[in-house]
């Protein structure tokens, strides 16, 4: 626990964040308009995985929120009349010595990016 606060401090400032942008456009096809979602996270200089329903980055929480919100603008620049964001963020504190997370669970092909060598 922190000793100024009864909340139990963060492990470490990083967090795990998924999200998914389903955006809607008039007219031509909304996955190239989530292309340019991706492409954004590909530019951020984070660890991602890019999943069939959503992306999930590790970092500093703060930089991936705003990566999120540089994801949105990139719908809307790209045709998208609206975008609903769906956002998942996993974070642990020094108490969690066995976390839920598979990412530290097993080391595989598919995960290897969020596990620190």
């Amino acid at each position: 626990m922190d000793e100024n606060t009864s909340h139990p401090t963060q492990q470490n400032s990083d967090v795990f964040l998924a999200f998914q942008v389903i955006p809607r456009v008039r007219s031509g096809n909304n996955f190239e308009v989530v292309d340019k979602a991706i492409d954004v996270v590909k530019n951020a200089n984070v660890p991602f995985q890019v999943g069939a329903m959503e992306t999930t980055m590790k970092g500093q929480l703060d930089k991936l929120l705003d990566i999120v919100k540089e994801a949105q603008q990139a719908c809307l620049d790209h045709g998208a009349v609206e975008v609903i964001t769906n956002i998942k963020i996993h974070t642990t504190t020094a108490d969690a010595d066995d976390t839920f997370c598979t990412y530290h669970r097993g080391v595989t092909p598919s995960n290897s990016v969020f596990v620190d060598n």
